[in-house]
């Protein structure tokens, strides 16, 4: 999967957070080194930044479960393939 170019690309999801399923805005963001990560907020509360690593989704802070997590990632890829 190429996630490439993404940096500054703002979308929208909906993914499981906190049990329920939720819009999250997305900022796709990456390192210094060109690895990509992902700012996501619901509503106006920024809730955690995830990136893929070695193909699984995990969080870089933030206190949402490893479902949720995933739903979010899995969402993100959705997205991203999409265009």
């Amino acid at each position: 999967m190429i996630m490439e170019d993404n940096n500054g690309r703002e979308f929208t999801i909906e993914a499981r957070v906190g049990g329920k399923m939720q819009q999250v805005h997305v900022v796709a963001s990456e390192t210094t080194d060109g690895a990509a990560f992902y700012n996501c907020r619901v509503e106006d509360d920024e809730i955690t930044q995830v990136r893929k690593d070695e193909q699984v989704w995990k969080q870089i802070w933030g206190d949402l479960d490893e479902a949720d997590v995933k739903s979010i990632g899995e969402a993100i890829e959705g997205a991203v393939l999409e265009e």
